[in-house]
């Protein structure tokens, strides 16, 4: 199984699991989060039959801030934001997470197709006018630990493995949340249990195995744009879970995820389009520059905002 499968069946199976999350929203989230990664850390730890390795203080470090940012920040950044601007909203800015992977790896020649990628997300995902700063910023704080999640992890796997790192991931999240809920854990009800089991068996200990080592395999840019089905897997399993239809601008969304990542998938399609893009910005810039109207060489802080920028 190549990079490219593992990382679509893991953002897929993390997509999918938004609908599953759905059935903790009257449970302790830390309680309920805490059990998830006990659960998914004892699997993982059988399946490496107990062979976790010998972390460095080093690696111990980046281990604690992959699951501090990644895991329990990002929850609970997630659920702060959709409480105050809605899913759609926070999963619009979340969904921009391809983008900001290829420009903080540097690999301009991704770039291109993440922005398609994300593009497609935010046509899935939708947006309305239930915007606000808070939610925003908590938002981008979730953008920021979906970022944190594979960056910090990358420098880990070479050694340890991606078995390994999500093992350590999960028992140090286990532990962060433990502080968190002060050992407050309330009895689930089964629907809670079998949420919580979902998470554990499924997202935790399958989905996180297989997305790093799509980051291993592919690098953290490439593999990000796979982040675009996400919310394309959250639609379908909606559509299973409550018998939902996919929307026309579902499914307009899910063609421009799959170019885009199509785009990635072959870097020199990718790198010519980012030449053309760049050769056209420079034709524009000689030409404003060159104009004898005063308007065309103004600064473009003076200019109007584009259409996207007024939602």
């Amino acid at each position: 199984m190549n990079g490219w499968i593992k990382g679509a069946i893991a953002a897929s199976v993390v997509g999918a699991s938004f609908p599953v999350s759905g059935a903790l929203t009257d449970y302790s989230y830390t309680a309920g989060q805490l059990i998830r990664y006990a659960l998914g850390a004892l699997i993982l730890i059988a399946l490496l039959k107990g062979r976790l390795g010998r972390p460095t203080l080093k690696e111990l470090a980046l281990l604690n801030a992959t699951a501090a940012v990644g895991m329990v920040g990002f929850n609970l950044a997630v659920l702060a934001a959709v409480d105050h601007i809605g899913a759609t909203n926070a999963g619009v800015i979340i969904g921009a997470s391809p983008v900001v992977l290829a420009l903080a790896t540097g690999h301009r020649q991704v770039l291109p197709a993440a922005l398609v990628v994300v593009a497609g997300a935010a046509i899935v995902n939708g947006a309305d006018s239930g915007v606000t700063l808070l939610g925003t910023l908590l938002a981008i704080g979730a953008l920021v630990g979906e970022v944190g999640f594979t960056l910090l992890a990358a420098p880990l796997l070479p050694r340890l493995g991606p078995m390994r790192v999500a093992a350590w991931a999960a028992i140090l999240a286990t532990v962060q949340l433990a502080v968190l809920s002060r050992g407050e854990i309330p009895t689930p009800t089964l629907t809670h249990t079998a949420a919580i089991l979902y998470l554990a068996v499924i997202t935790t200990a399958l989905a996180f195995v297989l997305w790093f080592s799509a980051v291993q395999s592919l690098g953290s840019g490439r593999a990000g744009l796979l982040v675009g089905f996400m919310p394309i897997a959250a639609v379908a399993a909606d559509a299973a879970l409550n018998g939902r239809a996919p929307s026309a601008a579902d499914l307009a969304g899910t063609a421009l995820v799959a170019i885009g990542i199509a785009l990635g998938a072959r870097p020199e399609t990718a790198k010519a389009l980012l030449r053309g893009g760049t050769r056209a910005a420079s034709a524009a810039a000689s030409a404003g520059t060159s104009s004898t109207c005063p308007a065309a060489s103004s600064s473009p802080a003076g200019a109007p905002p584009a259409p996207a920028s007024r939602r």
